[in-house]
């Protein structure tokens, strides 16, 4: 299939995050959840829009997503600041997700692999599972987005993959942000009790439909 826009039509949004990436890479160091809280409050009664864009440009660019939720929870305090960053999550993951299918438009057809093709299907087969997994695992979240962004998997099952896998990072550390800690460090011990209970549920949910078949 011929792709509907030409390739240098495909690759603008690719150059343009690559260069916000590179400065944003450079400027690492300023970016914290005490920056992210002053200028978002900026906006005053936009802060909520405003901190979707900001999340989902620091989504695009590779930002900690640690960051933006401690940000959530200074500015929006707790449970509010929980939605607020799986919101910016989703609003940023989904640009990234549909930004990757655009510039490929079936280009790269990673399933076709020899070494990455079979893992790819059995993602695509997966569905959702797959993409929870990935999130809760110490993989880079943008090549998460990216990398599901050139497979065929459908994005209902990335958005609520996504979602699920996302959330024990948002409520751990929205709730440290709302009790006034900027230190991520203060939440690693809660944060992997989060991460370990939901990997125990994505398995579960990947594990019951087997045993449902062997016991019918």
């Amino acid at each position: 299939m011929t792709p509907r826009f030409p390739l240098w039509v495909r690759l603008v949004p690719v150059l343009l995050i690559a260069a916000a990436a590179a400065a944003a890479i450079a400027n690492r160091d300023e970016v914290s959840p005490a920056a992210l809280e002053a200028a978002v409050g900026l906006a005053g009664a936009w802060m909520g829009p405003a901190f979707v864009l900001a999340h989902a440009a620091g989504i695009l660019v590779a930002l900690p997503r640690w960051a933006f939720a401690i940000a959530a929870g200074l500015l929006f305090g707790f449970p509010e600041g929980i939605a607020w960053a799986v919101a910016g999550t989703l609003a940023g993951t989904s640009l990234g997700f549909f930004v990757a299918r655009f510039a490929n438009s079936g280009a790269l057809k990673p399933h076709e692999w020899a070494r990455v093709g079979r893992w790819i299907a059995r993602a695509e087969t997966s569905g959702w599972r797959a993409v929870a997994l990935a999130r809760l695992l110490p993989v880079p979240g943008a090549l998460v987005t990216y990398g599901f962004g050139l497979s065929r998997l459908r994005y209902r099952s990335f958005l609520l993959g996504t979602a699920l896998g996302t959330l024990p990072v948002a409520v751990v550390f929205s709730n440290l942000g709302a009790a006034g800690w900027t230190d991520p460090e203060a939440a690693k011990g809660s944060l992997v009790l989060a991460v370990a209970a939901a990997l125990v549920f994505v398995a579960a949910t990947a594990l019951a439909p087997r045993l449902l078949r062997s016991r019918a």
